[in-house]
């Protein structure tokens, strides 16, 4: 269904204020909740949102009930279904009456409370209760002994001899297609990933009730015999094909395993592996019944031994350059907290789950839960999605979300040789007899002044190109191009900053930009007196840098304020050129 786009802010106050209350209510609104709600830049990491007034992570159906006030039954029905999963797992998981009696009774309180106004999503009511039930149950990991031993069924399945025999049984190996070993070896691996992923499907296995003999084992190998379940294996097949074809490392993003099917999925992935593709798993950062969490992760004997080789990261807000440190190192797997207790949403997901998305070339999805929020949405996403989830046993469902055509990725391989080609006409420059200086200049530290942050930057640049001879100015706002974003801007000058090609690091000075403004003929505004570059996250970086970089070639000269007035200032914010200090004056 179509629904009529929501009116642009500040057409409709009535409505904004409603559609601010929203946000308000489930905790979403970034300017209300700056630590725990991704900023717009972060968002953008994973949602395509140009000329997007809002994002929300649900179903257009569930958003434009609530925001048209038509919600009624079917939001209440949604509710009920929450309750329907929350009850049930506190009266199996508290033995003690009084505290099952007092636990139920607290969530009770709080599920009228909560929606009774009709603004609350379905999945943020779902998080609070999980939240109050573990807090007051103090388990711990709640349903721990329940994963542990699916996953364990699980491992036991493929590690036995009759499933071994029945995943490499050639019945169905079309060995025509293979002309040579090579073509006929990539033909065996997709056999076994198509094999596994039809076996995920098929939660008997490790919920112990399933015939595990030889015979019944070939037939779930096969798969489900509808076209469409074919069709749609086939196509993924060829997208994966299209990625091996190009002989380079790919990445993919495997989102939110469940317990039992973990174990095939990290089969596929070894699979996947052997294709020259590299992945990485987001588990959930705390328990969200039957999901993977980072505790399983480190505490379940068979995960840590399935996961035995994997690059296993903890850090929730890694940066760009440590992200594609562990990317480019020799492990293959890694696994990363998605930072969230609940269905996915990137409003709330970690940094470290973030960066991973946008580096990443695709993204799997295995939750079912998570399927509506990514299908049945108007957004598009910056990269490919393929959400493979079951609703029933035996049945696959392979559904595939393209990413917006505006998208414009810029890859660690295209960085690194922009930020090349830049060092050798730097080098070539030198040969000349030319001095190279690097300007590095406050951009978006001062809220709403990033135009006139450019200005000041370009005027007082061209100045000193005309007032120097022999120099080559490096003015690092004349190489952004489309589709950057800060984390790309940062990654790719590091590598010129620490080639050894800089003679002059100059960082602006309080003199300089007000010189800049006497060549604009205009006054130093109130809120650029005093500024300098220790006011720039940014520069405070750079100025890091440049410390280092002249540790290693001394000759290199740093002019700038002092590095003592840098230290306020420690890391720049998640996808811009700013620090969040400065963003909330």
């Amino acid at each position: 269904m179509e629904y009529p786009p929501i009116p642009k802010p500040g057409t409709d106050p009535d409505k904004d204020a409603w559609i601010a209350n929203f946000y308000m209510e489930n905790h979403l609104a970034y300017e209300a909740f700056p630590e725990e709600v991704a900023s717009p830049e972060q968002l953008k990491f994973i949602v395509w949102l140009e000329n997007e007034p809002y994002f929300y992570p649900c179903t257009d159906e569930i958003f434009h009930s609530i925001i048209n006030k038509t919600a009624g039954d079917s939001l209440v029905m949604r509710y009920m279904k929450v309750w329907e999963k929350v009850e049930p797992l506190v009266k199996s998981l508290v033995e003690d009456k009084y505290r099952r009696d007092y636990l139920l009774a607290m969530l009770r309180i709080k599920f009228r409370r909560e929606t009774a106004p009709l603004v609350m999503l379905p999945t943020r009511l779902e998080k609070r209760l999980l939240q109050i039930f573990v807090r007051i149950s103090e388990i711990s990991r709640p349903l721990a002994r329940e994963k542990e031993a699916m996953n364990r069924r699980a491992a036991e399945l493929i590690e036995s001899e009759a499933f071994r025999t029945a995943l490499n049984d050639l019945e169905g190996l079309d060995e025509q297609s293979g002309t040579d070993l090579e073509k006929l070896n990539i033909e065996i691996i997709f056999l076994q990933l198509k094999r596994l992923l039809c076996l995920t499907c098929h939660p008997e296995l490790w919920q112990g009730s399933a015939d595990t003999s030889v015979e019944n084992l070939r037939k779930l190998l096969k798969g489900p015999e509808s076209d469409i379940a074919r069709e749609k294996l086939e196509r993924l097949k060829k997208f994966i094909q299209e990625g091996v074809r190009n002989k380079e490392t790919r990445y993919y993003l495997w989102m939110d395993p469940v317990a039992g099917s973990v174990i095939l999925d990290i089969a596929i992935i070894r699979i996947l592996i052997k294709l020259n593709i590299k992945v990485i798993m987001s588990v959930k950062h705390a328990f969200y019944y039957n999901s993977v969490t980072m505790d399983d992760v480190i505490e379940d004997p068979v995960l840590q031994d399935a996961l035995g080789d994997a690059d296993i990261i903890t850090k929730t807000n890694i940066s760009k350059n440590d992200l594609l440190d562990h990317l480019k190192s020799d492990k293959n797997l890694f696994v990363i907290s998605d930072g969230t207790q609940e269905r996915f949403n990137p409003l709330l997901t970690s940094v470290t789950f973030a960066r991973a998305f946008k580096e990443c070339d695709h993204v799997i999805s295995r939750h079912p839960d998570d399927s509506p929020c990514l299908l049945k949405t108007r957004f598009q996403f910056t990269r490919d999605i393929t959400v493979i989830t079951s609703e029933r046993p035996g049945s696959i469902i392979i559904e595939t979300k393209p990413h917006h055509p505006g998208v414009i990725r810029f890859s660690e391989k295209d960085l690194r040789m922009k930020a090349e080609s830049m060092i050798m006409h730097l080098r070539m420059a030198k040969k000349q007899g030319k001095t190279i200086m690097f300007y590095s200049a406050i951009v978006g530290s001062i809220p709403h002044q990033i135009e006139t942050a450019k200005r000041i930057l370009n005027v007082f640049v061209n100045y000193l190109r005309e007032k120097q001879e022999g120099v080559v100015v490096i003015n690092p706002g004349e190489h952004f191009e489309k589709g950057m974003d800060a984390d790309d801007i940062m990654y790719m000058w590091e590598i010129v900053q620490r080639s050894g090609v800089i003679d002059i690091w100059r960082f602006q000075t309080v003199h300089d930009i007000e010189k800049a403004f006497e060549l604009m003929g205009e006054k130093v505004p109130p809120e650029w007196v005093g500024k300098d570059a220790t006011y720039s996250t940014g520069c405070t970086k750079e100025m890091q840098i440049a410390m280092e970089v002249q540790k290693e070639h001394p000759e290199m000269q740093i002019i700038g304020p002092p590095w003592e007035k840098f230290m306020r200032r420690k890391e720049y914010g998640v996808g811009k050129l700013y620090d969040r200090a400065f963003g909330e004056l």
